[in-house]
């Protein structure tokens, strides 16, 4: 009897043991996933609210009775200012040893105060580079809508700094007294036209409260111009097609309705998984209660946005309202960090109130770089390793340049950055 107890003691105690190891191992792994469930919400993490409609194809306007060109079909009829001139505009301050390439318009854009650039984007076609740029009309030019530039930046190039404006347009025709004569088939994009991106020849443009709207870089059209066209859009009863003394129209080819996450600032491509970034904008002076976020859409190689592993990031930012980044006009995404071109800071870095900011998923902060006055949206340029951006403001238009031109076009070695 006395054995078989001391056999039962020892059997109870083994299985206590093992009680009390698995119990361990359980919290073991239990400590595990926490830790990982914690890390995952300091990165880019799934979005609980954005959401994407299905594609809404508006292209049946555009589907016959037009000839299409492609961007090296154009004949592009202005010329740009290289070598170091755009750092001679107002507020430019990146360090002189970051600076890689820069451009100025001709006299007529850096100054024109109808026309306003916000995005910027780039690709190749038959061994040149281009930039693409978007822009807003305003004031006695608001009803032309919005326009994009097609830059050639090659070196080597024979049209090298050469550009040209092309008017979008979309199949939605205004209604009520015009201060133009519309037709009919299209009619002027009215949008902010806040950012612009490029994938696998489509272009994105980023519309403040719809989402994105598409088109295809290779369905460019030839318009009438001359005498008597700058007041008319539109297709006529003869087949004539205006374009406000534009030679070329982009015609949107449809859209993609975002859910809860407007408004929409601007868009970037993250080529390393294939996404749209888009930011949304509040001025520095929002309520702090506001935070702006990031949100990262995945798309396919047609170029079509995915409804599902939408990303969203919210960075930190110490110079704004409750420590949110603000006044985000640009987005650039990499691994697990944004780039950030954010202005109207409440403090000054020699001569701007805009930052190039670096948040790192998690960070309570960001690093933050002298970023010229008045910037826009970014863009990297691969393969060279450029981070491209812009600024915006012709003389007498922003609020410190006074009568001196701020605007240009820049890039800046990235990996200075990074």
């Amino acid at each position: 009897m006395q054995k078989n107890f001391l056999w039962m003691l020892l059997a109870s105690c083994l299985f206590t043991l093992s009680c009390q190891k698995n119990t361990l191992t359980e919290e073991s792994i239990s400590t595990t996933v926490q830790n990982k469930n914690m890390l995952m919400a300091n990165t880019a993490a799934a979005s609980p609210a954005a959401s994407v409609n299905a594609y809404t194809n508006t292209s049946a306007y555009i589907n016959t009775g037009f000839t299409f060109l492609n961007p090296t079909q154009l004949d592009k009829n202005r010329q740009a200012i290289g070598g170091n001139a755009y750092t001679e505009v107002y507020g430019f301050n990146i360090p002189e040893e970051n600076r890689v390439r820069g451009i100025r318009w001709n006299e007529d854009d850096e100054t024109t105060s109808i026309w306003r650039p916000q995005g910027i984007a780039g690709f190749s076609r038959n061994g040149v580079r281009y930039l693409l740029v978007s822009w807003y009309a305003k004031d006695a030019a608001e009803s032309k809508g919005s326009r994009i530039t097609l830059i050639d930046i090659s070196p080597s190039s024979s049209t090298y700094l050469t550009y040209r404006h092309i008017l979008l347009v979309q199949p939605t025709l205004p209604t009520g007294t015009l201060d133009y004569t519309q037709y009919g088939a299209y009619a002027p994009l009215n949008v902010h036209a806040g950012g612009v991106a490029y994938f696998n020849g489509k272009v994105y443009l980023s519309s403040t409260s719809l989402g994105l709207r598409v088109f295809d870089l290779d369905k460019i059209i030839e318009v009438s111009t001359g005498t008597g066209t700058d007041n008319k859009c539109g297709k006529d009863a003869s087949g004539n097609l205006y374009a406000f003394n534009y030679r070329y129209i982009l015609p949107q080819i449809g859209y993609y309705k975002i859910n809860d996450a407007d408004p929409f600032s601007t868009v970037q491509v993250n080529y390393e998984n294939n996404q749209l970034w888009i930011g949304q904008y509040y001025a520095g002076s929002a309520d702090a209660s506001i935070m702006p976020k990031i949100f990262g859409f995945p798309i396919n190689t047609a170029g079509e946005l995915q409804n599902s592993g939408i990303q969203t990031v919210i960075p930190k930012n110490s110079l704004f309202t409750s420590d949110h980044a603000h006044g985000i006009q640009g987005v650039f995404r990499k691994g697990n960090r944004t780039w950030l071109s954010c202005t109207g800071s409440p403090s000054e870095s020699y001569g701007s109130t805009a930052r190039l900011a670096r948040y790192t998923d998690g960070d309570t902060n960001t690093v933050r770089y002298r970023w010229p006055y008045g910037a826009e949206s970014l863009y990297l340029e691969a393969q060279y390793g450029y981070l491209w951006s812009l600024t915006e403001f012709e003389p007498n238009a922003g609020a410190q340049n006074g009568s001196q031109v701020n605007r240009c076009i820049f890039a800046v070695d990235f990996s200075k950055y990074e």
